[in-house]
C-alpha cells in the first residue's frame, strides 16, 4: 500500500488538481459470470471468477489512505465511480479525501453492442446501471463552468471496468477544460486497476 501512496505523490509532484476522477478497485465477495453463456456451449464450465483474478483490489482502509488530499486544490470536485453495493463506502472514502458528497453526477445505462440494455445478475434485482458520485471541497464557483451537463449516459459496455469516455468529456465540460488547457493538467484520474496506476485526463 505504501508503494501506491509514494507512486501517486511522485507522479503528481508539486501539482495541485481541482478535479479528481476516481475508479477505486473495490473488493467484492461475489464472483463474476464471464465467457460464453450460450446453452450447450463447452465454455459454460468454470465460468465464474473472482474480481481478484482480473485486477488487484484494495481494502477500504487502503483506498482511504491514498494521499488525495495532498494533491488537490482547496476548491475542487471528486467524481467517483461506485456500484450500488458500495454506495456507503464510496461516500466514506470521498469524505476521507476531503470532499463532501453532493449528488450522483452520472448514471451510466450500459448497452450491449446491439443497443440493448445490459442485464447483470445480482442477489436482488437485475443490474443495468453504474453510478458516479460527485463530491465538492471549498467553493464550487471557483471551478464549475457549465450548468447544462447531463446526468444520464447511455453507452456501450466495453471490457471489464472500462468506463465510458463520455463521462470524461462531461467532466471537462463541467470544469471548462479546453484542448489547450489540459497542459498543465487540471484533472487527475486515480485508477489503481491497471498497469499504469495513475492516468491523467
Amino acid at each position: 500500500m505504501e508503494t501506491e501512496q509514494k507512486e501517486l505523490l511522485k507522479m503528481c509532484g508539486s501539482k495541485k488538481y481541482s478535479v479528481v476522477y476516481a475508479d477505486p478497485a473495490w473488493q467484492y465477495g461475489s464472483k463474476e459470470l464471464y465467457g460464453d453463456k450460450t446453452k450447450g456451449s463447452d465454455k459454460r464450465d468454470n465460468r465464474f471468477r473472482t474480481i481478484e483474478r482480473i485486477y488487484t483490489t484494495m481494502t477500504i482502509v487502503q483506498i482511504k489512505a491514498l494521499p488525495v488530499k495532498e494533491i488537490t486544490d482547496k476548491n475542487g470536485a471528486c467524481f467517483m465511480w461506485v456500484t450500488d453495493s458500495h454506495l456507503k463506502e464510496g461516500i466514506e472514502v470521498m469524505e476521507s479525501w476531503g470532499f463532501k458528497y453532493k449528488t450522483i453526477a452520472f448514471v451510466w445505462l450500459k448497452k450491449t453492442s446491439t443497443g440493448k440494455n445490459v442485464l447483470n445478475f445480482a442477489p436482488h434485482t437485475l443490474k443495468s446501471t453504474e453510478i458516479c458520485l460527485l463530491g465538492i471541497k471549498g467553493s464550487m464557483k471557483e471551478f464549475k463552468k457549465s450548468n447544462n451537463v447531463r446526468q444520464l449516459i447511455e453507452a456501450e459496455r466495453k471490457e471489464h471496468s472500462r468506463k465510458p469516455n463520455e463521462a470524461r468529456l462531461r467532466i471537462e465540460k463541467f470544469q471548462g477544460i479546453s484542448e489547450y488547457e489540459k497542459y498543465p493538467f487540471k484533472a487527475i484520474n486515480v485508477n489503481f486497476r491497471y498497469f499504469k496506476r495513475v492516468k491523467f485526463l
